[in-house]
């Protein structure tokens, strides 16, 4: 068992293990709380337009390290290791825990926007996991993938139909706004990545407008 969980901490690439340590570490508190009788970090941490609009401004990002019970942190920790780690290897650590803040934040700015006075807290990191799917379409979404039930089809299709599913499950048992909550991670990454692509491709273009620049004065 000891060889099992140090070859799986040992696969998990340096952000991954951050954020999945610090997701386990905020569940353990909180439930420690609860059953104490002690606190409530859910009283502290979720987000709600009330609280935020009060001054409360960490909530915006700090919800998502909350579970909404054991399984939405296990589906919740599977994902992160599965598409964390893909993302992961495309940029650094930095990069990658900035990306889940704002595809958190994204989010959390759709709920205090659409539900500015509910007193209904939002927890779970569902949201930003949707943010994660939506950056692994954008850096792979050309790529083709087999997949037992659609066959072979490209990555931003699967990913495609994983939205769907997911915003209609949503739909179906949160209502619309709840819903638009979840695409607002994924829009929020997406928003995100396509303005970092621009700005290095500006910058990718001046360097080479400045090269030839250079060689036109030698």
């Amino acid at each position: 068992m000891n060889i099992f969980w140090q070859r799986f901490l040992a696969a998990l690439t340096p952000g991954v293990r951050v954020l999945l340590g610090l997701l386990m570490l905020v569940y353990l508190v909180a439930v420690t709380g609860i059953v104490c009788h002690a606190f409530d970090l859910y009283a502290w941490l979720a987000l709600s337009g009330s609280k935020f609009w009060s001054g409360q401004i960490w909530r915006l990002v700090t919800y998502a390290l909350l579970p909404f019970g054991i399984m939405d942190f296990v589906m919740n920790g599977v994902a992160l290791v599965v598409l964390g780690g893909m993302l992961e290897r495309h940029w650094s650590r930095g990069d990658f825990l900035l990306y889940c803040v704002v595809a958190a934040a994204g989010a959390g700015i759709a709920k205090v926007i659409l539900q500015s006075a509910s007193p209904t807290p939002l927890v779970g990191a569902a949201p930003m996991m949707f943010g994660l799917l939506i950056g692994w379409g954008f850096l792979c979404g050309r790529e083709n993938i087999t997949i037992a039930i659609f066959g072979e089809t490209t990555v931003w299709k699967l990913i495609l139909v994983a939205a769907a599913v997911s915003l209609l499950i949503m739909l179906f048992t949160g209502g619309m706004a709840a819903a638009i909550i979840m695409a607002g991670g994924g829009g929020a990454g997406f928003f995100y990545l396509w303005l970092k692509h621009k700005w290095l491709m500006s910058r990718t273009g001046s360097v080479i407008h400045s090269e030839r620049i250079n060689r036109l004065e030698l």
